[in-house]
């Protein structure tokens, strides 16, 4: 899979280290936009922007099956639609680990314009809620977001983990790790504790229509692949 990475910071350059460690055989690109963006730009200043980042791929790359955008300012996502016209893309995933860079009016407002281009979308709040989608967006969801793990018991304890499928931040395989030799009735509690010491990339701040926070989802999906597990695993198999 062609997949593009186009980052804003900290949070989009730790992604992109999990995501090339765990899919050697994708051929990753990666973008860099800066930060301070003024709070509102014209049109010319989003061709301008987005020119540039272009600019920074190899004269022959090939068109992305997916790009994978890590905003961190809400300005950034005002050059999505362009951006997207531009490649021509497969898909576009856009994750939303902070209500305040896409509020959910934004995000119509994005998803109209990406409709309108006939490219597929996904805006997953938070990232690690990911677990399908259309077209090339689906291959990438198989094998990051919503976590999905095997657990293996031995003497009521947690003998393995193994992930199936992880958060692209690492914190599935961070939890993983540290869940070996919990008690198997403790396990999915601390999976969801383990999540956030990561630390979770996900905010703490409330998502009006979903009612939590983003962090607390994150912990309450990665507890919720590990209960599910467990009970597996009990069930012998």
């Amino acid at each position: 899979m062609e997949l593009l990475i186009v980052k804003q910071g900290w949070y989009g350059e730790r992604i992109e280290r999990h995501v090339r460690k765990l899919a050697p055989d994708w051929h990753v690109l990666s973008i860099s936009l800066r930060k301070g963006l003024p709070r509102l730009l014209e049109e010319e200043d989003i061709e301008k922007l987005v020119s540039a980042l272009l600019s920074q791929l190899p004269r022959c790359a090939p068109r992305p099956d997916v790009v994978l955008f890590l905003a961190e300012e809400p300005t950034a996502c005002l050059l999505l639609p362009k951006l997207a016209e531009r490649l021509d893309p497969g898909g576009v995933i856009c994750p939303v680990d902070d209500y305040r860079v896409v509020p959910r009016g934004f995000e119509r407002q994005l998803s109209a314009e990406l409709r309108e281009l006939g490219v597929p979308h996904a805006f997953p709040r938070p990232f690690c809620s990911l677990s399908s989608g259309q077209g090339s967006i689906r291959e990438f969801s198989r094998s990051f977001g919503r976590p999905e793990v095997e657990v293996a018991l031995s003497g009521g304890e947690v003998a393995e983990v193994r992930v199936l499928r992880g958060a692209p931040c690492g914190s599935t395989h961070y939890m993983a790790a540290r869940l070996v030799g919990a008690k198997a009735e403790e396990a999915p509690r601390l999976a969801g504790l383990y999540v956030q010491i990561y630390p979770c990339l996900a905010s703490h701040v409330e998502d009006p229509l979903l009612g939590e926070d983003m962090i607390h989802i994150s912990a309450e999906l990665a507890k919720a692949a590990v209960e599910k597990a467990i009970r597996r695993a009990m069930a012998g198999g």
